[in-house]
């Protein structure tokens, strides 16, 4: 079995990330700060604005990010759980990719 990519990883473990009441607004916003303050050519200023557009549901955000993540590559899909891992870590252990 060839090891999985972080990219093939978020997308076993984003229903899971979704979930009602996993990750909190807090935890959300904490991930995305850093993803845009360590690594703006991850998330620049205006994408940073977007997903913590608090008009928009936590889970819409959520699935936007996740989307954008996807969408940009490896580094970036990694960048994400090391945030994850940073800011959510008794969720990170729980996570659907790690325990297969």
């Amino acid at each position: 079995v060839s090891e999985q990519t972080y990219c093939d990883r978020l997308v076993q473990d984003a229903p899971f990330l979704m979930g009602h009441g996993r990750l909190s607004e807090q935890q959300v916003d904490r991930i995305i700060l850093q993803l845009n303050r360590y690594y703006p050519q991850i998330l620049s200023n205006s994408d940073a604005e977007k997903f913590r557009n608090p008009k928009a549901s936590l889970r819409m955000r959520l699935c936007d990010l996740l989307g954008h993540l996807q969408r940009s590559g490896e580094r970036d899909c990694q960048e994400f759980y090391r945030a994850l891992y940073i800011h959510a870590q008794p969720l990170h252990s729980r996570l659907p990719s790690r325990l297969a």
